[in-house]
């Protein structure tokens, strides 16, 4: 793969933009927790552990991991939930978040992997 190849470029840009729209319909789903934001990263988290192990060209594993998961998957809206909820002094609901986050994308990112 060209790191330079302008169709991937594009591919990437075009899903990256796939990946947020997605982002923000699921964003949209909070309660206790920011749900939708959780949900979109596991389902990243698969995507890029799924992708990775399935494709072996370069080019699949960037439209898809770089582009529709990077886009999909969001850190600073994660970060920014788990403060404005300790500052809220919702510590159990903080904790909880940042440790189902993680233990989630994580296990869903080896099930991607076992998967593909």
């Amino acid at each position: 793969m060209n790191s330079f190849d302008p169709l991937v470029i594009i591919g990437i840009a075009f899903l990256a933009g796939t990946g947020s729209m997605l982002r923000y319909l699921l964003s949209k789903w909070n309660g206790y927790l920011s749900w939708g934001i959780l949900l979109a990263n596991v389902i990243a988290s698969f995507i890029a552990g799924w992708a990775s192990t399935f494709f072996t060209d370069q080019t699949s594993i960037a439209l898809l991991v770089i582009g529709l998961a990077g886009g999909l998957s969001t850190f600073s809206s994660w970060a920014a939930g788990a403060v404005h909820l300790a500052a809220k002094r919702q510590n159990f609901a903080a904790v909880s978040y940042t440790l189902l986050t993680l233990i989630l994308s994580s296990t869903a990112a080896y099930l991607g992997l076992l998967l593909g």
